[in-house]
């Protein structure tokens, strides 16, 4: 053991992590690698959050996330140095609208662009306001992306995505069209800051030929990182309190007991922060109120035959809250048994709340019973019931919606929390862009952080 990591009395170093999601668990695995005693605690029986992966009878599912889009430069890093390959992902997509179905493909060429036009003309993609939103997003790429190196806190001027929309001149047509595509996971896209949405359109729309995912399912990335933290994690540990004395953190209580700590590095979603820690600082809770997310509901069936039309990998309702359906198999053959496939139903908003109380079985009857109201042409969806298995996923908190003011809150907050509290740390995907990429570089950067402080102190 390098001798920066002990005190005068040759005292190893102790470090807690709070939250096994991608935040924590990168953090602790940044640690582990400088040979500092990390534990990792995590409130539910397994660790993953919402980059979750399930595994039932031979099925790999992804509960939240399930793709990274192309600037997630430090998650295709970590993937490298844990060994997951990445599978190329496309989206052919089939939306209802105005009673009819009608289908886009990824533009490869000059003919899949003259095929597209139809479906383009029908979801307000030739139109005017689109046009000038693609060059909003264009326009200041080092603003509208997800990677570490992303500058947006510097435009983040207030301006909801709903009133840039309206300056913008955008259609109420291409206004469905995006909510259609976003706010099953999203929420409510137009009160996210305008800056943080285009970051969205240039990824997901400008992009969409540019999305990956490890073989198995987004859900990989969580069991490698588990596999090199190792016995570090301490799952079904729910931390009640970290205890603050004269500006450090002196310990962290569990059910078992208090454990001391050189550093903490807090990585549960914002919201969950103030109860965790208590005694944190006015001017920190006041920062971190800022933050909210959205809600999501999960249903995957699995099945022995194509749900969706051939070819097609997902079926969007953007006029209604019938869920999104995803074939994920199509693009992931690895995740599902052979001659297998999955069924993978998405709903958002107010209308995911409704669903939380109910059982699982009457969440599955209800997904199934709206889409079958119009199912896409040539599809075999399941009645309820009627597949191998199904699971259900139920996120309170889905994806953070990112408002208005918030980039800039979480960009000051580093420093205002070292100024009151020296050895505590936040890490989560608010504090960098909302994304799989964030957590993971929140993560490893406020390891990198803790690292800082102890040798400044051992020296």
């Amino acid at each position: 053991m390098n001798d920066v990591w002990k005190n005068g009395s040759e005292k190893k170093k102790k470090v807690i992590v709070i939250g096994g999601g991608a935040a924590g668990m990168s953090a602790a695995w940044t640690l582990q690698k400088q040979g500092i005693e990390t534990v990792l605690l995590e409130a539910n029986s397994c660790v993953g959050g919402r980059l979750g992966g399930d595994r039932v009878d031979g099925f790999l599912i992804d509960e939240g996330a399930d793709f990274f889009c192309h600037s997630y430069d430090v998650t295709f890093q970590v993937c490298k140095e844990l060994e997951l390959p990445l599978i190329r992902s496309e989206m052919n997509l089939g939306w209802f609208r105005g009673g009819k179905w009608s289908r886009t493909t990824p533009l490869k060429s000059f003919g899949d662009v003259f095929r597209n036009l139809p479906s383009f003309w029908k979801l307000g993609l030739l139109s005017p306001g689109f046009i000038r939103l693609v060059k909003d997003a264009k326009m200041n790429p080092e603003y509208h992306n997800f990677s570490s190196t992303c500058r947006i806190s510097e435009i983040d001027e207030g301006e909801k995505f709903g009133d840039y929309l309206a300056r913008r001149g955008v259609s109420e047509t291409l206004q469905v069209t995006l909510g259609g595509f976003l706010e099953m996971t999203m929420g409510h896209i137009e009160r996210s800051a305008s800056a943080y949405m285009l970051a969205y359109v240039a990824e997901m729309l400008l992009n969409s030929d540019h999305i990956y995912a490890p073989e198995k399912g987004a859900g990989e990335l969580t069991h490698a990182l588990a596999k090199v933290c190792g016995d570090s994690i301490h799952v079904s540990t729910p931390v009640r309190n970290v205890t603050i004395e004269d500006g450090q953190v002196t310990c962290v209580v569990v059910d078992s007991g208090p454990i001391a700590a050189d550093a903490v590095i807090c990585a549960v979603t914002a919201t969950k922060v103030a109860g965790i820690i208590p005694d944190l600082p006015e001017v920190i809770h006041q920062e971190l109120s800022k933050v909210n997310y959205s809600q999501g509901c999960r249903v995957v069936i699995g099945l022995d035959q194509r749900p969706l039309p051939p070819g097609w990998h997902g079926a969007l309702y953007p006029e209604d809250e019938t869920p999104l359906l995803l074939d994920r198999s199509i693009n992931l053959p690895g995740c599902v048994p052979p001659g297998k496939c999955t069924l993978d139903m998405l709903v958002g908003r107010e209308r995911a709340a409704q669903l939380f109380p109910l059982d699982d079985q009457e969440i599955e009857r209800e997904m199934l019973q709206a889409a079958m109201r119009n199912p896409p042409p040539g599809s075999a969806l399941p009645n309820p019931g009627e597949g191998l298995f199904s699971r259900v996923y139920r996120w309170d908190e889905a994806v953070c919606m990112g408002p208005p003011g918030m980039f800039k809150a979480m960009a000051s907050l580093p420093t205002k929390l070292s100024q009151e509290v020296s050895n505590l740390f936040l890490a989560g995907d608010y504090m960098e862009i909302p994304s799989i990429n964030g957590a993971l570089v929140s993560g490893i950067n406020s390891a990198n952080e803790v690292i800082k402080m102890l040798e400044s102190r051992s020296s």
